[in-house]
């Protein structure tokens, strides 16, 4: 796996060091034996997580600038892209959000166990959490995939810096960028840029987009629970 792991990580032109790779490896591990008997991915085989998991993750790394230091991952599952990130990234402080117990227990033990002192992890949903100590203190957002773009914007708006940066990742195009520019008008935000790319084996494409906050957000967002799902701005 150490070969698949490293020959895909030369493939998307990222640098590595054997304390990062160590540590992948080490939280793959422990990913598949918990998965085992607590579902928290469908993809099983150590290949799939390596490339459409963990990869997939280290996508967003050229984007990540050294001027940031706190990022927080809303929806964060088993730790995508978060966890990958927070790996890769020892001196930037990441959050890990998500409302499912189980997920986040997995999370705790791997933070643990890996000694990742920059990983906090969080179980609860973005509406409960945000409060006047973290509202727009956050200089990265992440989120891989987690419901539609007008929704996930109010949800990651709000913690965000001016002039920080949400960097959501999908499958692929899908054409919410029209249906959230009300969001993105309402909470003082723009798309700057799309990227587009591949996974190293399979060819899979991905998009990140790039999304600047420009001014700060009202205050009542985001609205209470359950809200934004069933009323997107």
């Amino acid at each position: 796996m150490k070969k698949y792991l490293i020959e895909g990580i030369e493939k998307i032109n990222l640098p590595y060091t054997e304390e990062k790779i160590d540590n992948l490896l080490k939280y793959l591990e422990l990913l598949v034996e918990y998965n085992s008997h607590t579902n928290l991915t469908a993809i099983r085989d150590k290949e799939g997580i390596i490339e459409k998991h963990f990869i997939d993750s280290l996508l967003v790394q050229e984007f990540i600038t050294e001027d940031m230091k706190k990022a927080i991952d809303i929806g964060t599952g088993a730790g995508f892209p978060g966890m990958v990130l927070a790996i890769y990234n020892p001196n930037i402080e990441f959050v890990l959000m998500d409302s499912v117990g189980k997920k986040t227990k997995f999370l705790e033990m791997v933070a643990e166990t890996l000694g990742l002192n920059n990983v906090t992890v969080i179980n609860d949903r973005a509406e409960e959490y945000i409060t006047e100590e973290n509202r727009e203190t956050f200089d990265l957002g992440l989120c891989r995939g987690v419901s539609k773009l007008n929704t996930i914007l109010e949800y990651m708006i709000p913690f965000i810096k001016v002039n920080g940066i949400f960097l959501p990742q999908k499958m692929e195009g899908t054409g919410e960028e029209e249906e959230a520019q009300s969001a993105l008008n309402i909470l003082n935000s723009t798309i700057e840029k799309i990227y587009r790319r591949n996974l190293p084996y399979c060819g899979d494409e991905r998009v990140i987009l790039e999304i600047l906050k420009k001014d700060h957000t009202d205050k009542k967002y985001p609205r209470r629970t359950g809200i934004p799902l069933k009323k997107p701005l």
